[in-house]
């Protein structure tokens, strides 16, 4: 039988990449519709996703425990119905109220059961060695969304309106990503007589230890130290992405190219190009993280980040600007990868839910500030001043992860060279 290890990849490239793209990529495309039809304004709209960040992660506590102890593949299936229960929701909804309720209920538990905090945990079960470049490849699904989606979404709004185009969101789940879960997701390889990474190993023993009680976690320095790194630097990618595409209309970035039949605003161009500037950044830092020094490929991505962050706020000209975005978009595009490798290296595959889940003690509390700072900013005329400071906490996460140590014996790719 071949190893399956590396179709649990691909189904996790399909969920990032359906769960972040109609959570996050499609959202700011509504904006205008939103604004009109619900009489939104920026910082009402910004502050959905800010209650998705703080109840997502509030709800990961639990998921993370959940999938520790229990099936990878039953969790996403119930995670999926959810989601799919919240998009169809969006669909229907008529006051900002509502909207923002159902960004803190339905997707904020469905979309973390059906997408990245599930998959993250059933990669890490198939793979040690090659962790890294595992879960690399399976990130990408978050940024190749931002690739595509908006390119495609852009104009089916026009086509068919913002509700139908939610309607639709929830059909792919429903008709699509649930039966591939159902029929196709393994939750380790032990359950089919494989092992990890394909490798033989006639010694080799199945763990069976039971997570660490969650409260243990707090006890280790690396711990706070991976959590604060992150939780900065999603605080500083967050606000900046939301406000990308307003932003390069503001300075002027408007025209509209033909694109093979499909109409494509400079803007959703610019927007998609840092998306794919995450698709080179995932694989590039998930190769790296698992031939360095934990701190170093970490400190790298940040800096990556605050350089894109201070070239938007700075450049005049498109090309300038689509460079920035590219750089940008390399930086945050390891973030995923990085902070999930790095817990995964730190504490093993069987605390890899419970470590991410009491990370968001630390990270829920700093990550939505960034975009409710910049979605108040856009409303007094300050952006530039709140994307500078975004900026500036980019510098900050790398100080912060400099700190990060792990010791060589939890890198088994260390072992080998």
């Amino acid at each position: 039988m071949s190893f399956k290890g590396w179709n649990m990849v691909s189904i996790a490239v399909l969920m990032e990449f359906s769960v972040i793209g109609f959570t996050f990529y499609c959202y700011p495309l509504m904006f205008d519709s939103l604004e009109k039809e619900l009489g939104a304004t920026q910082a009402q709209l910004s502050g959905a996703l800010s209650l998705f960040f703080i109840c997502s992660a509030a709800a990961s506590i639990f998921l993370g425990r959940l999938l520790d102890k229990y099936s990878v593949k039953n969790i996403m299936l119930i995670g999926g119905v959810i989601f799919s229960c919240g998009l169809i929701s969006i669909a229907y909804v008529q006051s900002v109220f509502y909207l923002l309720l159902i960004y803190a209920t339905f997707i904020a538990i469905g979309g973390p059961a059906l997408g990245n905090l599930s998959v993250t945990k059933l990669v890490a079960n198939w793979f040690e060695t090659k962790a890294g470049v595992a879960l690399g490849i399976a990130a990408i699904g978050i940024s190749f969304s931002g690739v595509i989606l908006p390119i495609l979404v852009d104009p089916l709004i026009s086509a068919i309106g913002w509700r139908n185009v939610y309607l639709v969101f929830a059909a792919i789940v429903l008709l699509l990503l649930l039966p591939i879960i159902y029929f196709l997701v393994i939750n380790t390889p032990e359950e089919i007589n494989q092992n990890k990474d394909n490798e033989i190993n006639l010694n080799q023993t199945v763990s069976k230890e039971d997570p660490m009680p969650m409260r243990d976690f707090l006890k280790f320095g690396k711990f706070w130290f991976i959590s604060l790194a992150f939780a900065l630097q999603f605080f500083s990618m967050g606000g900046v992405l939301l406000h990308l595409i307003p932003h390069a209309s503001i300075l002027g970035f408007e025209a509209v190219w033909d694109f093979f039949g499909f109409p494509l605003k400079q803007t959703v161009f610019a927007y998609s190009l840092a998306a794919f500037g995450g698709v080179v950044g995932k694989i590039f830092f998930g190769y790296l993280i698992d031939r360095m020094q934990a701190n170093r490929p970490v400190m790298f991505m940040m800096l990556m980040q605050a350089i894109g962050i201070f070239g938007l706020t700075m450049v005049e000209t498109f090309d300038l600007f689509l460079i920035s975005c590219f750089v940008f978009g390399l930086g945050f595009g390891g973030a995923m990868v990085l902070m999930s490798a790095c817990f995964l290296k730190a504490f093993g595959s069987h605390n890899l839910g419970s470590v991410r889940g009491i990370s968001a003690v630390i990270i829920v509390p700093v990550q939505p500030l960034g975009i409710l700072i910049v979605g108040q900013a856009f409303d007094a005329g300050y952006y530039i001043q709140s994307f500078l400071l975004m900026g500036f906490a980019s510098i900050l996460a790398l100080l912060v992860s400099s700190q990060i140590s792990i010791q060589q014996k939890d890198y088994p790719s260390l072992q080998q060279q």
